[in-house]
């Protein structure tokens, strides 16, 4: 999906018409380029776990914390490890609204998440007609929705924006919300039990 969504936006923007960048020297739209590229595939979450954990480390070894010392990282005499370095902070907040649903109010958080489950589904379906496989999530039969979601944002979500946090801690309340979410989240993961159950 990535890699089509690369694909489209480069080929609407060899466009005449949609060109913006078209001005540019070669040189900096090669730079922008490679940035579009690495900043979108990053948002597959095959990628989550290693480039969190790369992350992390970098702004653990900076001491990056509270919005202060983030020039330490991505500001250095070597043009190569400075690229790199924004490059994952860039990579991690787009990353981070690509996985963000949960850090929406609850009404708009539990739409989405109806919505991913829903797609993820019809997905499944099509697998069984086929005698295929039926993919992790993908059966409406044995899915626990709610408990799927809490385990995705405690794997994935919370600890992205607790990191992204670090450098934007003006943007804490998507944490509290998260945490929010994740109460009334609880309950309904429990209610699915005591269905299943009858």
């Amino acid at each position: 999906m990535e890699n089509y969504s690369l694909a489209e936006s480069f080929r609407l923007l060899i466009k005449e018409e949609n060109n913006f960048l078209s001005h540019l020297k070669p040189e900096t739209f090669r730079h922008i380029r490679r940035r579009m590229i690495e900043t979108i595939l990053a948002t597959d979450i095959s990628h989550h776990i290693k480039n969190f954990n790369a992350l992390k480390t970098k702004f653990d070894s900076c001491e990056v914390t509270n919005g202060e010392n983030l020039g330490n990282l991505i500001f250095d005499d070597n043009v190569i490890k400075t690229f790199e370095n924004q490059q994952s902070v860039l990579s991690m907040i787009v990353h981070t609204a690509d996985i963000s649903n949960s850090a929406k109010p609850e009404q708009i958080s539990k739409k989405w998440h109806e919505m991913e489950f829903e797609e993820l589904f019809c997905q499944g379906d099509m697998e069984r007609q086929n005698n295929l496989p039926i993919s992790l999530l993908c059966d409406r039969k044995t899915t626990c929705v709610y408990k799927s979601i809490i385990g995705f944002i405690n794997l994935a979500v919370k600890p992205a924006f607790e990191l992204i946090i670090k450098i934007t801690p003006e943007n804490i309340h998507y944490v509290e919300t998260i945490n929010e979410n994740l109460i009334k989240y609880d309950g309904i993961a429990k209610k699915e039990e005591d269905m299943e159950k009858i």
